[in-house]
């Protein structure tokens, strides 16, 4: 092992308000890890190059923290070598997610004199052009957060073009998917063994089903939607990821279609109002919903409905005929959004 190989680096792990737990406890394995805020965690590992593996991570960055009163003074040769030293390293990482193709710079005053300069400096030592717009190795400029790094600055690098949250098997552009960091969170809170029989019954493009793949492979997986485009997208993503383990798809309304049943774990992210359905006949679906997986699990079973209906989530819940006793909620945020996963357990 090199001494660059067994040098600990200061990693900056951006998520989503509402992972950041799930993002703490998988960063863990690599390394020791502080949480800075609901959307930014601190990690420092000798395992560089695992770091891309992280599944309930926005972005990773690797940090370098100078000592300067101004931007200006970030230019100094040595320093500008250690970030051009950077870039080199994670060119090199493996595996590879396709090389950088353009520096932007993301901080306050991107515009000035000075930090124009400074993204024209790094672009120099990448040997790449700068793209305001669309510059693939993302370079954050910041005043260092804490009082114990007072009068210093840090410079976050992305450690890879596209950000972790873009899965690379997803393969179709369908509106509507759930975002594969919160999926994943989601999937952490299901609690989903090998021994289990999984039902997503609304699962869009398959983000449920195939971010678990990568997971834990459950005994039986089983997606189920209206949309013959989302199937398709689904088995396009499934053969994208290329994970071993089968899933079944079915083209249909889980509500009527046949399915056999003894799922011990059943999944929902129904349509709402925003973007698909009315907000006025989503409580009657979410009820439905409700009936219907007590109908196919099995004694023991666990629901889980993400959902951004909280009011009418909530009045269905409340029903006393209902075969479901809800366990908890846990919220997200995401883009203005804030869905909500609710947890049941069958009576």
């Amino acid at each position: 092992m090199t001494a660059r190989e067994s040098a600990i680096d200061e990693v900056v792990l951006e998520v989503l308000d509402g992972c950041a737990p799930f993002a703490q406890a998988e960063a863990s394995r690599l390394g020791d890890v502080d949480l800075v805020g609901p959307t930014e965690l601190r990690l420092r590992t000798s395992r560089l190059s695992e770091v891309r593996q992280l599944r309930r991570v926005v972005s990773a960055y690797v940090s370098e923290s100078v000592p300067a009163r101004r931007p200006r003074e970030l230019l100094e040769t040595s320093f500008m070598r250690r970030l051009g030293d950077r870039i080199d390293q994670l060119r090199h990482l493996k595996p590879r997610t396709g090389p950088f193709t353009a520096v932007r710079l993301a901080a306050a005053g991107a515009d000035t004199p000075d930090m124009r300069r400074l993204a024209e400096e790094i672009a120099e030592r990448a040997g790449l052009p700068v793209d305001e717009d669309e510059g693939d190795l993302l370079v954050r400029v910041r005043r260092a957060a804490t009082a114990q790094e007072s009068g210093r600055w840090e410079v976050l690098i992305r450690m890879t073009p596209r950000p972790l949250s873009t899965r690379a098997w997803r393969a179709v552009d369908y509106p509507g998917a759930v975002n594969a960091t919160i999926a994943a969170s989601v999937l952490d809170l299901m609690e989903i063994g090998t021994q289990d029989a999984v039902l997503d019954m609304t699962c869009g493009s398959g983000t449920f089903l195939v971010e678990q793949s990568f997971l834990t492979a459950p005994d039986r997986a089983v997606g189920v939607d209206l949309s013959e485009a989302a199937i398709a997208a689904a088995q396009a993503h499934q053969r994208a990821a290329r994970r071993k383990g089968r899933i079944d798809w079915v083209t249909g309304d889980v509500l009527t279609t046949e399915l056999e049943g003894g799922f011990t774990r059943l999944l929902a992210n129904p349509p709402w109002g925003e973007l698909h359905g009315e907000h006025a006949t989503n409580q009657e679906l979410l009820a439905a919903l409700l009936e219907r997986a007590a109908q196919l699990a099995a004694p023991g079973a666990r629901l889980g409905i993400l959902t951004h209906e909280i009011t009418r989530m909530h009045a269905v819940a409340r029903d006393p005929q209902s075969r479901w006793e809800l366990r908890d909620e846990h919220r997200f945020f995401q883009k203005g959004h804030h869905p909500r996963l609710f947890r049941f357990d069958l009576r």
